[in-house]
This record gives structure tokens, sequence and C-alpha cells, in this order.
């Protein structure tokens, strides 16, 4: 899933017609939406960026632009081939993406998701709130990785669930 075209053309390029690729971004609900378009593409988020983003980060908004967004649950039909691991890293927007994959939440095995630990982005759920709703679908913490630091403090990082 790649609402970006110059990454999903990149993405094409890599995956050589072997991955089908969705032009869309995911959300807990399905239309368009505006993905702010960051002085970094991989910042890009369907959120504006937040203050502690662009001072931490040195970036900016570059613009927006109108994308399709979707439900992963009808985008995917279960069952799904095992042992499944679903990967997140939609800038802010981690909460909303679990939100729309609720249908397939019990066909997963694995989550690994960036989650932050302050707002970055306006109006974003925090780590806690991800933890909490992987908890109640089954999923447990299995570990945190790449933590990145600001001042001595985590900002954010990435977080394994496993179910069971």
């Amino acid at each position: 899933f790649e609402p970006l075209p110059g990454p999903r053309a990149k993405l094409a390029r890599v995956t050589r017609g072997r991955s089908e690729i969705y032009d869309c971004a995911l959300g807990s609900s399905a239309g368009e939406g505006e993905l702010h378009l960051a002085s970094r593409a991989d910042s890009s988020s369907l959120l504006p960026l937040g203050a502690r983003q662009k001072a931490i980060f040195g970036m900016q908004e570059a613009g927006v632009l109108r994308v399709p967004v979707r439900r992963l649950d009808t985008c995917l039909s279960p069952p799904l081939r095992r042992p499944a691991l679903l990967k997140i890293d939609v800038q802010g927007f981690e909460l909303e993406v679990l939100k729309g994959a609720s249908g397939l939440l019990h066909d997963i095995d694995a989550v690994y998701v960036e989650a932050s630990d302050i707002e970055l982005y306006v109006g974003q759920a925090l780590a806690d709130e991800v933890v909490q709703l992987l908890a109640s679908h089954g999923f447990q913490l299995a570990g945190r990785f790449n933590t990145q630091l600001h001042q001595g403090q985590p900002i954010q990082g990435d977080l394994l669930f496993r179910t069971g």
C-alpha cells in the first residue's frame, strides 16, 4: 500500500511485478484524505506535521496530495496465508490503520509497527494507545526496536506484537 506515486513506482521496480501494490493509503474508513507531504518524503502523513516533528527533524510541509483511503480488511480477504505479518509505518496514523484492519487481526500472527511516544503529528495516537488496541485483540508486546531518542528521551520506535 503506497499512496505516493514516486515511492510506489520504485516499489514496483524493486518487486518486479511479483507483488500487488495498492495505490492508496490505509485508514479506519474508506474515502479520500489529504496526504501532508513532508520535506522528507518518508515522513509524509495523513496527519499534519506537528511542531515537535518540525523542530526535532528539521522538516516542513511541502504540500498536500489528495489520495484514496481504504480499510485494510476490505482490501484483503481471510483466510490469509500463514504466518501473516502486518508491518505498519504510517507516520502517526497507526491506530487508524489498525482500526481498519479489525476484520483481519484474527488472521495475523504478528504486527510490527512504528509508534511515537510523543506527538510528532497533529492528533496522532501514541504508542500506549496502539499497545491497548492490539492487546484488546489478543496481541502481546514482544519487543521494542530502533528507539529514537531526543535529549535522552524516547520519541518513537518500532514495536513487535505477537498473538497468544
